[in-house]
């Protein structure tokens, strides 16, 4: 945590030092796939349509490099649907008794959703002419806030195993066993700051003497886990038993689970657009970019 913190105030002095000498400032928008990537026991996740908006600033180096940093807001989600399973964890009901809580889901999806501001550094190599080939490199930081899930069951049957008397119990709310149809849900979960590699290639053109159109597409591969592994217990049930019923009662987000078998990473792919505005670079006696 202490490294984060110390990245995060070097990150944001140095943001500070590129506005005073801002040579151009950029408005950018992107779209495309973008939300956490990872692979999900006994399921599948898939990334969904995202988008970012932001300001840049270009601190040149010479005719052909650049330094790139700046500001940007992203909203990003994916979707995780799980196998048609039963899940089961080991509780106690109020007569004291050891029992197996079956959880059976039918039609299990859930959507997970956060938003992201981001600071990018980059490095840019870019050709001249008025036409101009460019290929940024480097990474971003990213900050989460607003992460939600909404959890859709088409059928959640709970019930209980009791194996000294080789029985399930099933249709009784009033010790928590019941089933439920079309069963919604939400769940909020804390994510960790992301730190990702990015890239950015493609062509620019020049508008006017001061303003370059740059389109292209970008990735950006996260490479640290934005799951908090302290929010996740073992055995953790898609919800938990309750034996007073389950009129309020929220599902566990898969993100609070072990049921994720590796990392959950950010992942963001698409095209983008940027416009340019600001002096171009001049060198002696020249003044093309």
């Amino acid at each position: 945590m202490k490294t984060i913190k110390n990245s995060l105030v070097l990150s944001f002095i140095f943001l500070g030092i590129i506005f005073c000498n801002a040579q151009q400032i950029s408005i950018l928008a992107n779209a495309g796939m973008q939300g956490l990537s990872y692979k999900i026991n006994d399921g599948n996740n898939k990334l969904k349509i995202g988008e970012r908006i932001g300001v840049g600033y270009t601190y040149f180096l010479n005719y052909h490099l650049a330094i790139i940093t700046g500001l940007e807001l992203g909203a990003y989600s994916n979707k995780t649907t799980l196998n048609d399973a039963v899940y089961t964890t080991d509780e106690i009901d109020t007569e004291g008794e050891l029992f197996e809580f079956r959880v059976k889901t039918k039609g299990y999806k859930e959507e997970n959703k956060f938003n992201a501001i981001s600071i990018p550094l980059m490095l840019q190599y870019r050709t001249m002419g008025d036409t101009q080939f460019y290929f940024n490199g480097g990474g971003r930081v990213f900050l989460p806030f607003g992460q939600k899930s909404n959890i859709n069951i088409n059928q959640l049957q709970l019930t209980g195993y009791y194996a000294d008397v080789n029985a399930e119990l099933s249709d009784i709310p009033n010790h928590g066993f019941e089933t439920f149809d079309n069963w919604k849900s939400t769940s909020k979960t804390k994510l960790n700051t992301a730190f990702a590699l990015s890239a950015e290639t493609g062509l620019s053109f020049e508008l006017d003497d001061n303003i370059r159109l740059y389109t292209g597409i970008y990735i950006d591969y996260g490479l640290n886990d934005m799951q908090k592994k302290e929010q996740i217990k073992k055995d953790v049930p898609l919800i938990n038993y309750n034996d007073n019923g389950y009129s309020d009662r929220q599902l566990n987000s898969i993100l609070k689970t072990n049921r994720i078998s590796e990392s959950a990473k950010l992942m963001a792919y698409g095209i983008q657009l940027k416009l340019e505005f600001g002096q171009r670079y001049r060198g002696k006696g020249c003044g093309c970019y």
